[in-house]
């Protein structure tokens, strides 16, 4: 009997593997939903800080590119059809006129910015792609269709080194929406419907998107001076005990605050939601990470505070002493210092995304570890490895191969009646036998395309005719009793 469903949703296409994987509410003690679609088609958006602490993280991140462009042409069906877009962070929040501690100048006269996607070649004799971003799809023959010359590494180092002259008040989050909330109608077409859709922010401080730009209307009296403090910790943080604005501190359990002038992290986790199905949806994030967070590095890293948020004074020009939040990581990064402060915000955004949210430590001198990391999350993402605790029982014996307890079916269109898909008659573990029904469906071990973690069961589809566009295949597999 089953003691559980694993509730797996494939989408799947003419013969290239699409999934992603979701928690959902359970339905009978837990379930599962996972979708493998048709063609390998990813949609890509860099979130890249572009304030005054981030130029050597920018330059270190763009030499691991090959990294991230390996671990895409290692997966089993050749390098996915890609969209990769790049945003910076500055974003009109009101907060024009701050310069001290926010960047050189907010919002940054950059025209480029609000979440528009960035095009512009930023490394000398480099050649941007021709597009608000970088297309790289598969046509027949194998060939590529691209819209840059060179290679995908040096095209995405191109635009992906966005400068340092924004705004110091970053606004990941809001940005991230501004370029996907069809505002800026030049990104139009970067999202494509059936594709998954990856963010990625690299970023050395927490986000500060605003809902209410009164705060910066605020005395610097009142709020520690005329710098970031404002905004974080001051009205970004609950904390154990209230956070003070005059005088220095360390404050544990923070959690962000809901109900002052920042926006709700969750507000941006339910927009994403609301652009892709959350089972198409990876997110990184590259941040200093809060203490408590243990990230996903090998080996993995917390902050190097025991306290979760720590204020210090600084001293600043005409010897004021002005409040500022400290690092929780630091590191040497092309030969300089640098430091990134807490990403609590950033970190509760994440935890959204169940095992599709990673995060890593900016504070590291080398991200290849980290690009390769999201490479093979993206693989996990779409490949036809079937995930979590299924029941291994061979439920007809009498059929050669791996047998599982599932229930498969087509599904086009949110409206239309699911349509069965039957188990493959075969001749041996991994032939289905000339001339039997069609569509049908087979599985077999194969710990070479689903190694571990996944639980190397594949889902193969055979098919007479392509299906609709737009299909799914929803399936239902026993999970082990306990």
């Amino acid at each position: 009997m089953r003691a559980q469903l694993l509730v797996v949703a494939l989408s799947v296409l003419a013969g290239c593997p699409d999934r992603s994987l979701s928690t959902v509410t359970p339905t009978q003690g837990g379930a599962v939903i996972k979708k493998i679609p048709v063609s390998a088609d990813i949609d890509v958006l860099f979130v890249i800080d572009n304030s005054a602490s981030t130029l050597d993280k920018q330059t270190v991140f763009a030499q691991n590119f090959p990294k991230f462009v390996q671990a895409l042409d290692a997966f089993p069906t050749g390098r996915p059809n890609l969209h990769i877009g790049v945003i910076d962070t500055t974003v009109d929040i009101g907060a024009q006129g701050f310069s001290s501690g926010g960047g050189a100048g907010c919002p940054s006269p950059d025209p480029g910015d609000n979440g528009l996607l960035q095009n512009t070649a930023r490394v000398p004799g480099c050649m941007p792609p021709n597009g608000r971003f970088i297309t790289d799809i598969k046509t027949v023959g194998n060939t590529r269709q691209t819209n840059y010359s060179g290679t995908l590494d040096q095209v995405l180092s191109c635009i992906a080194q966005v400068g340092a002259n924004g705004c110091g008040f970053e606004a990941q989050l809001e940005a991230m929406k501004r370029a996907l909330d069809s505002s800026n109608t030049a990104n139009a077409g970067f999202v494509r419907d059936g594709a998954y859709l990856a963010i990625i922010f690299l970023t050395d401080e927490d986000d500060a998107s605003v809902k209410d730009a009164s705060v910066f209307s605020l005395a610097d009296a009142n709020v520690g001076g005329h710098n970031d403090f404002r905004v974080q910790p001051l009205f970004a943080y609950n904390c154990d005990t209230p956070i003070s604005n005059s005088a220095p501190g360390t404050y544990a359990n923070c959690k962000p605050r809901t109900d002052s002038y920042l926006q709700d992290p969750a507000y941006y986790a339910s927009f994403l939601s609301s652009v892709k199905d959350p089972a198409q949806l990876v997110v990184a994030v590259i941040a200093a990470p809060p203490p408590g967070l243990m990230t996903n590095d090998n080996p993995p890293q917390t902050a190097s505070s025991a306290t979760s948020v720590s204020t210090g004074a600084l001293t600043l020009n005409n010897n004021t002493q002005q409040l500022a939040l400290l690092p929780s990581c630091s590191a040497t990064i092309n030969g300089n210092p640098a430091v990134g402060r807490p990403g609590v915000r950033l970190a509760s955004f994440l935890s959204s995304f169940g095992s599709r949210g990673r995060f890593y430590s900016v504070c590291q001198s080398d991200y290849s570890a980290a690009l390769t990391d999201i490479g093979h999350t993206l693989f996990n993402a779409i490949s036809p490895c079937l995930e979590g605790p299924v029941d291994p029982t061979d439920v007809d014996p009498n059929n050669p191969g791996t047998q599982l307890d599932c229930d498969v079916n087509d599904v086009t269109g949110a409206n239309t009646t699911p349509q069965p898909i039957v188990r493959c008659p075969m001749q041996d573990a991994t032939t289905p036998t000339p001339g039997g029904p069609r569509p049908c469906y087979w599985i077999d071990k194969n710990t070479t395309t689903c190694p571990s973690p996944d639980t190397g069961y594949e889902l193969n589809i055979v098919r007479a005719q392509p299906p609709a566009p737009g299909t799914n295949v929803d399936v239902e597999c026993a999970v082990a009793t306990m």
